[in-house]
């Protein structure tokens, strides 16, 4: 089954099951794992892909902008991403 990982500072660090026959969006996981904590700094959030070649890309995706924009822009997930919330550096 299609899924992806969100773990770090969200409220309900789990396996996110895409919704059958649809795509899903970074900030649309981070809300499936119960949104973020207050701790979340969601300019520096990770995403981790394992490319068809075996290599692991990981890029920073400032989540607070896209939201900001209601989403758009959003890059679509591909199952098995894992995808990772940080802490606020205070």
């Amino acid at each position: 089954e299609r899924s992806v990982n969100v773990v770090g500072q969200v409220n309900k660090p789990d396996r996110v099951l895409f919704p059958p026959e649809k795509g899903l969006t970074i900030v649309e996981a981070i809300a499936l794992a119960g949104g973020q904590t207050r701790l979340a700094d969601l300019r520096r959030v990770k995403l981790t892909r394992k490319q068809d070649n075996g290599e692991t890309m990981v890029e920073e995706i400032d989540v607070d902008a896209l939201m900001k924009k209601g989403g758009r822009g959003a890059i679509p997930l591909q199952k098995d991403d894992v995808i990772f919330v940080p802490e606020r550096i205070l």
